[in-house]
């Protein structure tokens, strides 16, 4: 042990190794790195899924560290060992990571059953459960390789299952007119005699990319990996930026902007992606469409076009026109990772008036929707009781569970004029959705429900009788759920009465969108930033019968409080700010977060 943490120090001198932003010194309480907190582990295409007391989930965060962060890791750590070094070394990872290992780990996961996300707080890390997964693994691997392809009758098989599966369960079924008939006769006529299960996804994806739901894919074929573009690219001030993956600097300091890449227009590669990305809303669809380029090798493969091991990018100074210049860079082994951002923080703007009052501006940081920083929003709220105004910074924020949606909701919401309805929903009614399928940590339910108080059932029926959903639901679905916001009794809220401002962006995406819709509805609220990708789902899956791929779609069509659905539209706000090119980079540019401090200092 002792010359494992030498080994960490001595690359950390040399330049070598880079701990975490946050990074103290590594505490392994003298416990052996050769454990696991998991009982199982088994992998679709590239992703974990772990086994947990009997449940199979999708492992989400391990001690606080996102399994994106430790994949990359292991990646680059152990290159081409990903599945066997995630399974076998994970305690060793966490180390060298720069991060604490103790005999219990705290695990926050996604269970595949139903998509809830749960934590475990202290969840042994013992031998024997490594043990046991290695010793899976290395059964696993004396049988014959998976099969990565498939006849033609059995791909047959499996277009006819994803279309029936479609049809019976997909909430956004009909809501674009998409003809799967006549898409799924184009695609089983095209099959050779033997039939690539990546390719075979890639297309069963093209087809359900066509309806919008930014939550839906196909998943389960390892395709191969490729080289990556070397840096990494987001919309800002009119135009797209490129940046090195450790927000240093741009390609060309004087020369931030993206005009082409290999030729072609930076708009154009967005437009002409479509079919690799989901037909969301327009910020969504370039969202993931520049984030997908980071795998250029396959992307331009998928797109027919030619492959080389470099890339020529056209740079200039300004979003349009300005100096420019051309550069010819080498693609890369490892992609380049985004990782959380703006990576900012729950803070005080100091500002006091004459008299003392504490004043000032709050700042609450949430960078994913996770119920157990409901504590922490609390305390903040206690901090930021007599401040001038709050500023709650959701931008880049994935998503998770609506639990701080309704705690911050309960000191936003004015007694006097009493509940505000925040979402709207349905689901697509199917024999293994239960009648509390939207119910749980959606906060979903019926009107009527006795759940909701007369106050709240008030709110809901005048809600519902002036709603105009934008798409007319159409048979087959059930009745309306509802999401009320209001007081929730918890000791020591109140009613915070200073102008709210919260920061939005096109990464905020599912329980994010939720959050920005329903914060919008309340009265003393403003959103600002850019719109929200724009997706809630209530996802669920099915598995192809031959090719065991798993097929994720929306069970729920979920609208917001204007009547417009997420999917497709996104949240947009009130008062549009862009960011600048430099906001990208490491350091204190913040155009957004200034914009919200002078909006709110004129509301004084």
């Amino acid at each position: 042990m002792k010359s494992l943490l030498l080994l960490v120090g001595a690359l950390a001198g040399l330049g070598l190794f880079v701990p975490r932003v946050d990074a103290r010194p590594v505490v392994v309480q003298d416990y052996d790195l050769k454990v696991s907190p998991f009982d199982g582990l088994r992998w679709s295409g590239d992703r974990p899924e772990v086994d947990v007391a009997g449940t199979w989930y999708r492992p989400l965060e391990i001690n606080g560290v996102t399994v994106d962060s430790i994949l990359e890791f292991c990646d680059g750590r152990w290159r081409g060992q990903r599945k066997k070094r995630f399974g076998e070394d994970l305690a060793e990872a966490l180390v060298l990571m720069g991060h604490d290992i103790g005999k219990t780990a705290k695990l926050k996961l996604e269970r595949i059953s139903d998509d809830e996300v749960v934590t475990f707080d202290s969840v042994a890390m013992t031998k024997a459960k490594r043990r046991a997964i290695r010793d899976a693994s290395s059964k696993r691997e004396a049988r014959p390789p998976r099969v990565t392809t498939i006849s033609a009758e059995d791909a047959q098989d499996d277009v006819a299952a994803f279309g029936d599966g479609l049809r019976s369960q997909f909430a956004y079924f009909r809501t674009k007119g998409v003809d799967v008939n006549a898409e799924l006769e184009v695609l089983a006529e095209g099959m050779g005699e033997e039939v690539d299960v990546a390719v075979f996804a890639q297309d069963l994806n093209r087809i359900l990319y066509l309806f919008g739901d930014g939550h839906a894919g196909v998943r389960g074929a390892d395709g191969p990996a490729g080289l990556h573009i070397p840096f990494l690219m987001a919309p800002a001030k009119g135009g797209v930026v490129a940046f090195d993956s450790g927000r240093d600097g741009f390609i060309d300091p004087k020369r931030p902007y993206v005009q082409s890449i290999d030729g072609t227009d930076i708009a154009d590669w967005v437009d002409g992606m479509r079919s690799l990305v989901v037909d969301g809303s327009p910020q969504l669809i370039e969202h993931r469409a520049l984030r997908a380029m980071r795998e250029l090798e396959r992307v331009r493969k998928a797109l027919g076009r030619e492959a080389s091991g470099s890339v020529s990018v056209t740079i200039s100074s300004k979003a349009k026109g300005g100096s420019k210049k051309s550069v010819e860079l080498p693609l890369v082994e490892r992609r380049p990772t985004y990782g959380p951002w703006p990576r900012s923080e729950t803070r005080l703007l100091e500002g006091r008036d004459a008299a003392g009052a504490k004043g000032g501006i709050g700042v609450i940081r949430l960078l994913q929707m996770d119920d157990d920083l409901i504590p922490a929003l609390r305390s903040a709220m206690d901090d930021f009781k007599d401040t001038d105004g709050l500023i709650v910074d959701v931008r880049g924020n994935g998503g998770g569970r609506r639990g701080l949606l309704a705690a911050l909701g309960g000191y936003l919401v004015d007694e006097s004029t009493g509940p505000v309805v925040g979402n709207c929903a349905a689901y697509r009614r199917a024999p293994q959705f239960k009648d509390d399928h939207l119910g749980g940590s959606r906060l979903l339910y019926r009107a009527g429900d006795p759940r909701w108080s007369p106050g709240q059932q008030k709110a809901i029926e005048a809600f519902a009788r002036d709603f105009q959903p934008e798409w007319e639901l159409p048979d087959g679905f059930s009745e309306w759920h509802y999401l009320v916001l209001d007081r929730t009794g918890e000791p020591g809220e109140y009613f915070y009465t200073s102008p709210v401002v919260v920061l939005v962006d096109e990464g905020c995406f599912s329980a994010t969108d939720i959050f920005a819709a329903a914060m919008g509805a309340l009265p003393n609220v403003t959103l600002m930033g850019t719109a929200t990708g724009g997706g809630s789902a209530r996802t669920q899956s099915f598995r192809l019968p031959k090719s065991g791929l798993e097929v994720r779609c929306a069970s729920m069509a979920s609208f917001q409080p204007n009547g417009q659905l997420y999917d497709g539209n996104g949240v947009q706000v009130d008062i549009e700010v862009e960011r600048e090119p430099e906001d990208l980079l490491q350091g204190d540019s913040d155009h957004q977060l200034e914009a919200a401090v002078k909006w709110l200092a004129k509301q004084r």
